[in-house]
């Protein structure tokens, strides 16, 4: 597999280039052992393992892994790891009860590896989309450090937490999403099936057509007519804005702009420090040591300007300076989170101080979730009366003027 690179050497110079190994795992020490500072790494080309069937290319239209399943997975084999059972045992019977097809098949992929004499954790990076970098890493050092059973049940932790955070925010965005999409179809129904029953018999009252009037139909009759057209251009419209959305500096900006928003803007900003201090405390508690943490938590924080601030105090990290001092630099960590990671560094308890900042910003973004929801359901109500209004009192204004004619 092929993967495209931007890194900085010695000198601070930018270098871009295509590397092709196994694993991105494989491709980041190589970058590291040529002595670069990896700034982005990515696959070139989706090229999905073809054992996986057409579960794997097409996610789409299939079932994905998700945390919830991961956690269960994590939790099952740390538990029947404890209990001293062998981990190929261990992972054919979670392969024969698993309900997941692509965890199931993925399973079966490990246990052949294993059977071939490879370590777990190069097994399990040799599928990147099913298992996370997180979950590679930290069983890496369970595997080094003999505790694999109990790093396990920390990720178990791990994935059950980013679960019920996202769950949260789903469930909170659910019924806006609903009235939202609720509305538009009473638009578009109104639109280009009840207005033009009313449209021969406004035309035939014989008075001059108002503007609010001539508006609407218009709207309707072009929709009624252009449909499949105005269908057409708005998916080209979608994919065209979300390509041109793909591309790294526009991606910079949006996430730049995202953390800037006026309501939503915290949101993101608290859930993005919520999955830092998580993942990186998981990390760190499994025995990963700080560079590569801060590695894999620069790859999956999912915002570009606070990667950019974890990539220099990766930086930082390595000349053997304090982690905190470019987290308050860069702006984007507030003084709590700053205070709260010297104090661990200084008393070697950072996963421990990592844990309780994420389980604060997890309860912040609950809360915010439900209160964002309830500001948007009234919004959303008054748009589609407003829009419902315009266009009966559209109708009704020909009927108006007819009657004050009479008169």
């Amino acid at each position: 597999m092929r993967y495209r690179y931007r890194a900085r050497d010695a000198n601070g110079n930018l270098v871009r280039g295509v590397l092709e190994a196994e694993n991105e795992q494989l491709v980041a020490r190589k970058l590291r052992e040529n002595g670069y500072f990896i700034t982005e790494l990515r696959p070139l080309k989706s090229e999905p393992d073809r054992s996986l069937g057409l579960r794997y290319f097409a996610p789409s239209f299939v079932k994905r892994v998700s945390r919830k399943d991961l956690a269960l997975f994590c939790r099952q084999l740390g538990t029947m790891l404890g209990a001293g059972l062998p981990i190929v045992n261990a992972l054919r019977t979670l392969s024969r009860q698993a309900d997941n097809r692509v965890l199931k098949e993925s399973i079966d992929k490990v246990l052949d590896d294993l059977q071939q004499g490879e370590m777990f954790h190069r097994a399990l990076g040799k599928m990147p989309k099913v298992f996370p970098a997180i979950m590679v890493y930290s069983v890496e050092a369970g595997e080094l450090s003999g505790a694999l059973d109990e790093t396990l049940l920390r990720l178990a932790e791990h994935f059950e937490r980013e679960h019920e955070i996202t769950e949260k925010i789903k469930s909170a965005m659910a019924y806006p999403f609903i009235v939202f999409v609720v509305s538009l179809a009473s638009i578009g129904f109104m639109l280009t099936f009840v207005l033009p029953m009313f449209s021969q018999i406004i035309g035939n009252l014989g008075v001059p057509l108002p503007w609010p009037t001539r508006v609407v139909l218009g709207v309707s009759e072009f929709l009624r007519r252009r449909w499949f057209g105005v269908l057409a251009a708005g998916l080209i419209s979608g994919y065209l804005i979300w390509k041109w959305s793909q591309r790294e500096e526009v991606r910079y900006s949006l996430d730049r702009i995202a953390l800037r928003l006026p309501v939503i803007g915290r949101l993101t900003h608290h859930a993005t420090l919520s999955q830092f201090s998580r993942t990186l405390g998981t990390l760190l508690s499994s025995g990963v040591p700080i560079l590569e943490a801060l590695e894999v938590v620069e790859r999956t924080v999912g915002n570009r300007v606070v990667a950019e601030a974890l990539a220099l105090a990766k930086e930082q990290v390595r000349d053997g300076k304090s982690i905190a001092s470019p987290l308050l630099e860069s702006g984007i960590f507030p003084p709590m989170v700053v205070e709260m990671v010297t104090v661990g560094e200084e008393t070697g308890t950072l996963d421990t101080l990592l844990g309780r900042i994420a389980n604060f910003y997890d309860r912040e973004v609950g809360e915010m979730a439900s209160r964002l929801s309830s500001l948007i359901e009234p919004f959303l109500i008054i748009g589609l009366g407003a829009v419902v209004g315009l266009i009966v009192i559209s109708i009704l204004l020909p009927v108006f003027q007819m009657v004050g004619s009479v008169r």
